[in-house]
């Protein structure tokens, strides 16, 4: 039989056995290392140990659309340490992931060559995140050109929202316009009509991000339902210098809700070629084509541009060819950069409402590439 005290000094034995493993380890002596993803969304992984060299642990985490290359000591440095490498540690280390991007595979576009990747958002970040600031300016509704070029012009008649546009968070990646019937007016904002019932979003890449030929093309899955009228388009950067028409406009894909599977473009334009003079000297130009019910999935929408000439693309098929000669115009505006804009209007364009409470425009990507040789992207 154990006495009491011997009783006492096993169970203080074992206490310390299972508070200190290896014998001669205190409470001070663990050693930490803590792995961060390093993007959005990602998981922090810790590991614990009282040993000194510690073999980190296979890296699984997945970020679409890039390939783990190994860790860094700082957030933006390079990395210095191999996947399952053994590192020392004294007390703690903080490990960032590195990650290297995967390019998009380049389109096949008939009769050109597409070159070099000039520039692309995935829409990749976390849930419910705006699109990156640095590249889009989500707007309000305002005629000025310097706002997006001017926005609920038409009598549109949607308010526009910054936080009607979010990124999903989904493994593709979207980001989402959602436009919402309303029957109170939102607080603070104006619309382009005396009575508007729906909210939406405009975003536009105006003062940010410029192109100047090359192979533009976004995938999107349009809105549904009457009333919608989704847009992927660009406008002369000089805008704000020569006004509209003189800026000249190209209207990549544009839909009516109330016609599903008709996807237009257009070439907007001056007949006099004299900047600030609006809008007696505006004519357009327009191409369309019938496919599929573009509002059911994701389809892809395109233009090749290079100098005097400007072609549109529904899912790799050419549907519209313009050139400086066969225009209504001797004044041609498209030999200068553009910016982006991405948006879901509410008005005539697309027919009546069919009585949808909410729509949803995703866009799963903007890309540029070069093409035949033609292409430059400005960072503003």
């Amino acid at each position: 039989m154990f006495t009491k005290a011997l009783r006492i000094a096993v169970i203080v034995a074992a206490l310390a056995f299972f508070a200190f493993p290896q014998g001669s380890a205190t409470a001070t002596s663990w050693r930490v290392v803590t792995m961060y993803a390093n993007f959005d969304g990602g998981r922090t992984t810790t590991v614990r140990s009282v040993l000194t060299s510690i073999k980190l642990p296979a890296y699984a985490v997945v970020r679409n659309g890039y390939t783990f290359t190994g860790w860094a000591k700082t957030a933006s440095a390079r990395a210095t340490i191999a996947n399952r490498a053994t590192v020392k540690v004294t007390s703690s280390l903080k490990l960032y992931a590195t990650w290297r991007e995967i390019p998009p595979a380049a389109p096949s576009v008939t009769g050109h060559t597409v070159g070099t990747l000039l520039w692309h958002d995935e829409f990749r970040a976390v849930a419910g995140s705006g699109p990156s600031t640095a590249a889009w300016t989500a707007r309000t509704c305002g005629y000025a050109a310097s706002n997006g070029g001017g926005a609920c012009h038409n009598a549109e008649e949607q308010y526009y929202l910054p936080s009607a546009v979010a990124q999903d968070g989904s493994t593709d990646g979207n980001a989402v316009i959602t436009t919402n019937r309303i029957s109170t007016p939102p607080q603070g904002y104006t619309c382009g009509n005396s009575t508007c019932n729906f909210t939406s979003a405009r975003f536009d890449t105006q003062g940010k991000v410029a192109f100047q030929y090359g192979y533009i093309e976004a995938r999107i899955q349009m809105p549904a339902g009457g009333r919608n009228w989704p847009a992927f388009w660009m406008v002369g950067e000089n805008i704000t210098q020569v006004a509209w028409p003189q800026s000249g406009e190209i209207d990549i894909a544009e839909q009516g809700g109330n016609t599903p599977s008709r996807n237009s473009g257009a070439l907007h334009y001056s007949t006099n070629g004299i900047a600030n003079s609006c809008c007696g000297n505006h004519t357009y130009d327009v191409g369309a084509y019938v496919g599929p019910n573009y509002s059911a999935d994701f389809h892809t929408y395109g233009l090749a541009w290079t100098p005097n000439r400007i072609e549109l693309y529904v899912d790799g098929l050419r549907f519209v060819t313009w050139t400086s000669s066969t225009i209504q115009s001797q004044f041609w505006s498209f030999n200068q950069p553009f910016f982006v804009i991405l948006n879901n209007a509410i008005g005539g364009f697309g027919g009546n409402w069919s009585g949808w409470t909410q729509s949803q425009m995703k866009i799963d990507y903007v890309r540029a590439w070069q093409l035949d040789g033609h292409g430059q992207v400005f960072l503003r």
